[in-house]
């Protein structure tokens, strides 16, 4: 991919000839220009991974993926900062490291006005690494631009990783995390309409951009799930750390048939939900996620309901309505259409303008990596949760 290529705007790449390089943009920090290229083979799977706290998968269910990080986990299959680069893509769906192309989920460039944070990455090893594999887990780092000192819009240089993996309905997933502490992070864990493979060594996943033989696929149909959007709750009496919340954000045209809305939330047994006066809904956990690890496994049903669990330490605190109508694709792999899947993301995205104080943030919140995400455990399985109503968190249903 030329540099060229990389800094056209959506509209311009669709329409581009050839084109003379142009210098490389100016930075403060070093950083790599060109996305990795995770692995082409499958993922791992292991038959015995459970999503736990005996959460009982229905019959014929079985495991799609399992990544377990760290070299201090039981199983790990990944315990190198190679590792990452291997089996998660760096950067987001489009657009390159250093221009913004427009699209929904590029979202972390600079100009964009709710996002400081720049997903960019380094060499493992390097110094800046944001993307860390230690004992315990995979982590996923945030700092300041000029080594640390510049905390402004844009200039906050922060790590995400992009499953190569579609998600339909009918599946399940888990993450197992720890959340960052500083009251500026933002650790979203959450799907896109789309999906990219990876086009191995040498590979440019923008090849044929916009064509219907891009890698990547592109809904007409654009909607998000998040699992835990995880932002700081400015003027709530919700800290950093107890915040969750789950659904469909309703934001990019989607003609609904009926749109997403929210059809069971806890309200007791330490869950307190919030109504949609805050917006978007959310939950005040009985614990505090940045602490310690928890589970967080999403219940896409396959049964045609329509509905998506979120179950957190094997109790569901949310359900949610949502249409699941997508476009279609021609997959050049195989030649077969089929429906555009998701992918899933887990991104930090500290530091967002809107949260209190967010001009005058220090680097991590003066905390030791404050703004770190920790990952332990990503897995999949196609089929769902058996019974996950008798899961509830309190039999009540807090939607007024």
């Amino acid at each position: 991919m030329t540099r060229c290529l990389a800094a056209l705007s959506v509209a311009a790449l669709l329409a581009a000839g050839p084109c003379l390089a142009a210098p490389p943009p100016a930075r403060d920090d070093p950083f790599l220009t060109e996305p990795n290229h995770p692995l082409t083979g499958p993922l791992p799977v292991a038959a015995g991974a459970t999503p736990g706290h005996g959460l009982t998968l229905a019959p014929g269910s079985r495991n799609a993926f399992s990544l377990v990080m760290g070299s201090a986990q039981h199983g790990a299959n990944m315990t190198t900062a190679q590792s990452i680069r291997d089996r998660f893509f760096l950067n987001y769906m489009v657009g390159d490291l250093n221009t913004a192309m427009g699209s929904p989920v590029d979202t972390g460039q600079p100009g964009n006005g709710t996002f400081a944070a720049v997903a960019r990455h380094t060499a493992p090893g390097d110094p800046d690494d944001l993307h860390v594999m230690a004992p315990d887990g995979m982590h996923l780092r945030a700092e300041c631009a000029r080594r640390r000192t510049n905390c402004s819009p844009g200039h906050v240089w922060a790590a995400m990783v992009r499953l190569p993996f579609e998600w339909r309905p009918g599946m399940t997933l888990k993450v197992r995390y720890r959340s960052p502490k500083g009251e500026h992070s933002w650790a979203p864990i959450w799907m896109f309409t789309g999906q990219q493979a990876s086009p191995g060594p040498g590979g440019s996943p923008y090849q044929g951009f916009g064509g219907p033989d891009a890698l990547y696929r592109a809904s007409g149909i654009s909607f998000e799930i998040d699992w835990n959007d995880n932002f700081p709750r400015t003027g709530t009496a919700v800290p950093p750390g107890f915040q969750i919340d789950f659904g469909t954000p309703d934001i990019y045209g989607t003609k609904w048939g009926t749109k997403p809305h929210g059809v069971y939330w806890a309200n007791g047994n330490g869950w307190r939900y919030y109504d949609r006066s805050s917006n978007p809904e959310f939950e005040k956990t009985p614990f505090d996620w940045s602490e310690g690890f928890h589970d967080l496994v999403g219940n896409w049903r396959g049964d045609g309901s329509r509905l998506l669990d979120l179950i957190v330490d094997g109790r569901l605190v949310a359900t949610s309505y949502m249409e699941y109508a997508p476009d279609t694709y021609v997959d050049p792999a195989d030649h077969q259409r089929k429906p555009v899947a998701m992918h899933l993301i887990i991104g930090n995205q500290a530091i967002p303008s809107f949260s209190r104080g967010a001009a005058s943030a220090k680097d991590n919140d003066g905390l030791p990596d404050g703004w770190t995400i920790v990952v332990q455990e990503v897995s999949g399985w196609y089929g769902n949760i058996a019974d996950p109503d008798s899961l509830r968190a309190s039999p009540e249903n807090g939607l007024k």
